[in-house]
Order: C-alpha cells, then structure tokens, then sequence
C-alpha cells in the first residue's frame, strides 16, 4: 500500500534526509526546501499499514530528528509535535502550518500534565475513594534478627482465607518443626464466630507507628480485641539483648540471592547453626480479650492457635497434646505453645465462654520461634504479659527517640513516616552492636537499586550510624575486581553501592570513613571502567557507545538501559565528589571517566527519541519517546511492536515501558536537567500511556517521576502520585507496601522507601546545590492554626530543624530554619515554599524575595538560621 505525506515545518528552508523501517520504499531519501518553502512532499509505497508488529516507520533527519509510523498519518488528525514545530499530515491536505497548529489548538483540549495541575490538590481521601485498598500481612520480630513472625487476621491476605494466622519465618521463608516432617509452619486460630456476611475487623499499630499490632473484630455486641508483639523468650527486651543475625546467614533466607563465592559459603556453613539456634528464642504473644458491650449476657468464641489446621480441621490429625496450658509434640516433648484464660492455664482448642454485660475474657497464647523444652516452657508460663508489653513498647519508643522529631497536620503521613523508619529497622538483618547489616528489600535479599532509598531515608532522618551498617553489607560483599552483585543475575549494584557509600560521606563528614572505603571505591570505578570500554565500538554510536550493559530486573533485558547507566553515572560523580576531599588526582580521573559517560549516555539519548515512533497525547499534539535502551532491537515503546514480539508481564501490557517513568533517573543522577526537553517528551508520554493518575502499573514505585515534577514545579502531578500511589499499594491501616498492584511480595520496603523519600522531597531537597524546603507540601496543610515542624533530619548540609505556622485568619504565615553546619558547606541561597491553603499570593514578605509564581521565597546570604513571615 502507497501514502502520500506531507512534513510542514513552521521553520523555512528545512533539509535533511528521509529514512525507512520496516517494510516500504520512499520517493526521495534527501531533501532541501527553498528558503521560502516549510512542505516536504513525498510518497511511501509498499508500506505495512495494517494494525499489529512491524508497521512502518519513517524517519526524519533534519533539525530535531523524528519518526512516526506511516498508518498513524491522517488529515483529520495531523500528527503535530509542538516542540519541534513540525506537522505531518497526509499528502492531500493543503492547509498551512498555522491553520493545522491553531485549529488544534482551539479545540482546548490538555495534556495529561496539564490536568494534573488545573485540578484541585489530590488528597489521600480523595485517592483512596478510586484507588484500590490493598491490605498486607505484617511482619513482627525485633529487628536484626530474622527469627520473625507473619501474621494475617482472616481477610487480610486473601478474601478466601479461613483463619487469623501466625507464621513463624526466617526473614520470609516458612520454617519446619521436626515433628511435622516436611510441612511450614503455620499457627491458624479465630476470634469470633466465623466469617459471614458482613466485616467488622479493624487493626492498627500500637501507638500507631509501633511494629505492635492491634486487630478489633466486633461480632454480636462482642469486642474481640487482640494484641500481637514479639520479644525475647527469657532475656529483657533492650537494644544490648537483641543479638540479631550475620549478614551471610539472613542471605541464606532471602529470596533470591547471588550464589556466593566459596569463601562466603564456607563463613555461613561455620556461623549458621549458632546464629538461629539460640537458648533465647523469640517468641510471639498474643492477647484475645473478649468484652461483651451488650445489654445481656452474650456467649464468646474461641479457637487457639494451632499448627497446620486443614479446613475442614478435624482433618488435621497431627502428634500433639494439649494439657495443663502446656501444646507440645507427643514424640518430643518439645512445646510450641503456652496458654492461659483469666490468668489460669488452659488448654480447649475450641471454647465458648458466656460473658454477663460488662465482663471480658482474656486469653494469652506465648508461641516461641522454635519449639522449646518443658523446662523453659515453664518459665515461659510465668511471664508477666504487661511487663514483657511495656519493655516492648519501650524498645521501639526508644529507636523513634533517637531520631528527627517530624509533626505534620496530615497524621497520616506523620505515622507513616515515623513507622517506615520501624519497619526498616525490623528488616536491617545484622549483628549488633556494630557489624554490618542487610538491608533487604522485603522478601528479597539487599539490592543495589532497591535498597538505596531504604538507606537513603534512613540517613534522613538522622540514622546515619544504621545507614553506614547497611551500606558495608555492600562493601564488605564487594568482590575482588570491584563488582557488587546480591540479587539474582541484576547488574545495577555497583553504581548504586558506590552511590549510597559517597552520599553517606556528604551526610556525615566522616573522613575516616571515607579513607576506610577509599580502596573500594576506586576497585567499583575500575571494575565500571572496563566495563563501559566493552562498548567502545564505533559500530555503536547512537547505539550504546561508551555504555554498560546488563540486566536490571526481572525480565531478561540485558542491554545498555537508560536507567542503568544513568545510576552508575550518578554513583561515579558522587565518588569523585568525595575522593576530592583525601584524593584530588583519583578524584579527577573518575570524575573525568564520569563525564564522558555521561556524554556518551546523551549522545544515545538522542539517536533514541530520534529513531522512536511518536505518539498521540491528549491536547491534540504529538510526543516522541524514547526506548529504554538504545541498542536497535527497541524503537520507542515495546508495547507498540515496532519490531514485534509480546510483552504482557507483570499484570500489565506496558510494564516493559513502565519503567520509562525510570528515565527520570537521568534526572536524579545528574545526567539531564529537570527541564530537559527530553524528559518533558518522557513524563507526557508515561502520564498519558504508561499511568493513571501519574502512578505506573504493577511496581509503580520503580518510576521516580515526581522528583523531577517536584523540581519543575508541578505539584499537581507530583501530589497526583503521592497520594492515589500510596492509598492503593501500602495497607491504609498499617502502613506497610505490597511490591506490586496485585498483592504479591508484602513488607517490601523498597516501596516504602520510594515513598519515604517523596515524604523527605516534600519537606526538603539537598541535591546539586539546591536547598529547596516545603517544595510539594500539600495546601491543605496551610490552613489556618495548622502547624508543620521537624527538628534533627539530616541533610548533606547539616542538620535541619524547620518550623512553619499558618495563622491565615490573620493573613500571616511565618516560618523558621535552623541549619547546625557542623562545618558544612552552608547554601548561599535558600527557598522556602509556603502555599496559602486557597491560593491567594502574599502581599508583603520579612526575611526574603517573595517568588508568585512558585509561592517561595528566597533567602539570600544565608547563615544558619532565617526568619520568613508572609502576609496576605
């Protein structure tokens, strides 16, 4: 089939060459219009048209080159790239670049972006009403240790789940009693009546941020009210009394690790048993307490925890007794349970008690990790419950204590900022007091790229000792020829590990520590170094010259990804940021290297967007994108099959382009600016085809587009992510993630972590020079007597303490910054945003320039400390 095309330019006097993809043959392969002439006449003929792989491509090399499939050319809708200033249109339309341009544009249609920012602020109640509501299973233990425990109230996992549950875990993986042969362990019990028509269960976290958890069924004028927390079997439950476990071994029970070298083998064959057979076992309790809130007597119900129940449970025919409070194996001896009713040892699987108005019932189950002898279970028995409660709360009161003290008006995202510090602090498997520890990635063992804004969060908020432990599991890991691997067959470790390790130097200032990991950070340059020379192929320029290659997720894509390189650029500048300060002549060789890599990464960039398909947004105009990597088996989007092949994965049709909400890691890494034109092309593109309201399918967390809508100032899309990503993913009872939107992976902190550091971007950005403060809070929490302060985050600045309040009854909003530099380098220039909660603009300004259009204002020959006051 033939076309007939026109290319209108606004510009005059274009010239260029024509090229073609897939089938097809054009009428002309050059070009040069007359000085006077913006049309470009020509015919392609022999051209696949028909819907499916392989259609047509043409592309345009001329200034700001550009491709487009040959069936999307169509008069009634001109394909019309507004930043190029470029139509194409076919052949027999006669109209004029500016008769097409402003007759698209009178239509008043608007991007996506634009949506985002015309509408009112997204809330979380106004996300939570259309998002899904996603609730996970929570991970109890004492952090350090990965003798853990799972549970899930009925309903919470899966709709079709029969029983509350308890799981004992190493990490996440299921362990064995040897008196039940070859079956996980898994404790089912109920509280209630049964499951019927209607749910009343309800849970929360102790305090609301505290890894206790709290479970409320309410069934015919009956409050089941439990409460599940874990401590030391014998020991007092303090910080010295958590030994935690080595590295290597919690390696061992993460998901998917990196096989490991024969030495690392031959450390977690010596230390594993002494690791996790402790005369100490962790042990999990659990209080039922029964009320009857009717008028009348009312009848409790009761089953307790028991092992492996069938559902049909009379089916579950396993050797154990149950006496005198005491469950135990009939082979062994060994008890798995103790339990009491009112104090008293008891021992009914199944019971009913009748409770007059007022009265309450209390059970109190004590399941240790591993089953213990009659001996310790006996003392076991003993425990006080409130004591072992209050040593509980305590302890993770105390780990809150010693970091920045952060108040919101929204108390939602104050509890989630506080508990996804705890939850980190849960899954940071190491020994104590000061080894170095993993950083898992919830099931998952540490990962380069995941567990970055784990650390990263950590540093925040003032942590930065936990945060050093977890950036040596890396380094300590790191193998002889500078390589970082501990995931799978991923290959994005090294840059990101170079990266936190650099980072962690600018928050602290450690010049020890710096000189300690001196040697690996330049073993991690050289070993990146040979790498990208691997690409030193002329045949690849445009095509991945200069760059790394490697697998960077599930899906076997082992090329030169955006996303990859731009990381380990990012990681490379760090490093010589640093080794500047002990090493001037290390700092500039790699800071040399760092540079031409990322002129490489650019200079493929380009050829990239040049050779991509563009597409359609929703004001009418055109977009080209990018592949996510530059090597020729992609152009632009996978999901559109220029070259064919399938790609649903990952409960999605555009997950393989999902990701290219990662691009953006151009942008956090320094490779592009937040105004580039390129990234513009990338976040229409991922808000119109690859999202929904700016959130990506399946693991949208991957996507780090609101840092660079942040920096541009788009706080509708930025707030559009936020909350509709957050309400949908994490559990909006207990704050913790699922990996993906269908609820596979939970406790995965890499989501949280994402999340996290928006919260750390909304309340302030450090990066590149910039010292930006409120930067996307939401309006709301301007409202009148509202009040935001945090007081101890860390910054690579020094320690920041911030304190705003709204008194906008009285038209004034005033502020204030303490920064204690500590011998930092103190920003010469600060902005601080303070949104009126309807808009208004301030009238007068104290202690800086007032900026309108972004409600900042900058602070100039700044010292440590500012006073703002705005008025309206």
């Amino acid at each position: 089939m033939s076309k007939n095309i026109s290319v209108i330019w606004k510009k005059m006097g274009m010239a260029g060459k024509l090229e073609i993809t897939n089938a097809g043959a054009l009428s002309c392969d050059c070009f040069a219009l007359n000085g006077d002439e913006n049309r470009l006449n020509f015919t392609v003929s022999d051209a696949k048209l028909d819907p499916g792989a392989f259609g047509t491509i043409v592309t345009v090399r001329a200034e700001n080159p550009f491709s487009f499939f040959v069936r999307d050319v169509n008069a009634k809708m001109p394909i019309y790239i507004r930043e190029y200033e470029v139509i194409v249109t076919e052949g027999c339309d006669q109209r004029s670049y500016s008769d097409i341009a402003e007759g698209i544009a009178k239509n008043g249609l608007v991007r996506e972006m634009d949506r985002m920012e015309l509408e009112p602020e997204e809330s979380f109640e106004s996300a939570a009403a259309k998002t899904k509501n996603m609730r996970v299973p929570i991970w109890l233990g004492l952090g350090r240790d990965i003798r853990m425990f799972e549970v899930a109230p009925h309903a919470v996992e899966n709709d079709s789940a029969l029983w509350d549950s308890i799981t004992p875990m190493y990490h996440h993986k299921r362990i064995k009693y040897e008196e039940m042969g070859d079956a996980n362990i898994r404790f089912d019990y109920f509280a209630g009546r049964g499951i019927g028509v209607q749910y009343k269960l309800s849970r929360w976290l102790e305090n609301r941020v505290l890894p206790i958890l709290n479970v409320l069924n309410e069934d015919c004028g009956i409050r089941y009210e439990q409460k599940l927390f874990v401590t030391n079997e014998i020991a007092p439950l303090t910080e010295e009394n958590v030994l935690g476990t080595h590295y290597l071994v919690s390696d061992q029970y993460a998901g998917w690790p990196t096989e490991k070298t024969p030495e690392q083998k031959e450390a977690t064959a010596r230390i594993h048993d002494s690791e996790l057979f402790r005369n100490d076992e962790t042990v999990i309790y659990l209080k039922v307490e029964a009320v009857n809130t009717a008028k009348v007597p009312r009848y409790a119900f009761m089953r307790l925890p028991q092992p492996n129940v069938a559902s049909i449970p009379e089916q579950s025919v396993h050797p154990v007794v149950f006496e005198d409070g005491y469950n135990y194996f009939s082979k062994t001896g060994r008890v798995f349970m103790t339990a009491t009713l009112n104090g008293k040892p008891f021992s009914e699987v199944d019971s009913s008690v009748l409770l007059q108005p007022g009265e309450k019932a209390v059970y109190i189950c004590k399941i240790p990790h591993m089953p213990i002898s009659r001996e310790r279970a006996e003392a076991l028995m003993q425990t006080d419950y409130d004591e072992k409660l209050a040593e509980c709360v305590k302890y993770w009161t105390d780990k809150l204590d010693n970091i920045a003290d952060i108040h919101l008006p929204e108390k939602r995202i104050e509890e989630m900022m506080k508990a996804g510090f705890l939850h980190f602090d849960l899954v940071c498997f190491g020994n104590n007091p000061d080894a170095a520890v993993a950083p898992v990635v919830g099931v998952y063992t540490p990962i380069g790229t995941e567990s970055t804004p784990i650390i990263q969060y950590i540093e925040s908020v003032g942590d930065t000792k936990l945060a050093e432990r977890a950036i040596r599991y890396f380094i300590e890991k790191q193998r002889p020829d500078g390589f970082m691997q501990n995931f799978q067959t991923y290959m994005s470790e090294t840059g990101c590990g170079l990266w936190n390790a650099a980072e962690h130097f600018k928050y602290t200032h450690d010049i020890e520590w710096l000189k300690s990991i001196k040697d690996n950070l330049i073993r991690g340059f050289e070993y990146i170094k040979k790498w990208a020379e691997e690409s030193y192929d002329e045949s690849l320029r445009g095509k991945g010259y200069g760059m790394i290659y490697g697998k960077v997720a599930d899906c076997e894509h082992p090329f030169r990804s955006y996303m990859l390189n731009a990381t380990t650029y990012g990681g490379l500048r760090s490093v010589a940021d640093v080794l500047a300060y002990i090493d001037e002549a290390e700092a500039a060789r790699i800071g040399d290297f760092a540079e031409e890599l990322k002129k490489n990464i650019i200079e493929s960039l380009e050829e990239s967007f040049a050779v991509a398909p563009v597409v359609p947004l929703s004001d009418g105009t055109w977009c080209p994108t990018v592949s996510l990597w530059p090597e020729r088996n992609a152009l632009g989007l996978q999901s559109l099959f220029s070259l064919g092949g399938t790609c649903y994965t990952h409960g999605s049709m555009v997950i393989e382009d999902d990701n290219l909400g990662g691009g953006n890691y151009l942008v956090t890494n320094g490779v592009l600016e937040p105004d580039s034109v390129y990234i513009s092309f990338i976040n229409n593109v991922f808000a119109e085809m690859l999202a929904i309201d700016n959130v990506a399918f399946s693991q949208p967390y991957y996507c780090v587009q609101p840092y660079t809508n942040l920096n541009l100032g788009q706080i509708g899309a930025f707030l559009k992510e936020f909350y509709n990503n957050m309400s949908a993913l994490a559990d909006r009872e207990t704050y913790t993630f699922w990996e993906h939107l269908y609820q596979v992976s939970p406790h995965k902190t890499h989501e949280e972590g994402w999340f996290l550091m928006r919260c750390r971007w909304m309340l302030y950005m450090d990066e590149y020079g910039k010292f930006q403060i409120f930067g996307a809070i939401p309006r709301a929490w301007m409202e009148d007597g509202k009040e935001i302060s945090f007081n101890g985050m860390k910054s690579r600045y020094g320690k920041l303490s911030v304190k705003a309040v709204s008194n906008v009854a009285n038209g004034v909003i005033k502020a204030t910054i303490k920064l204690e530099s500590n011998g930092f380098v103190v920003p010469e220039k600060v902005s601080i945003r303070l949104p009126h909660p309807n808009g208004r603009k301030a009238i007068g300004v104290v202690g800086g320039e007032y900026c309108p259009d972004g409600e900042c204002v900058y602070i100039s020959g700044f010292d440590g400390e500012a006073e703002v006051e705005l008025r309206f």
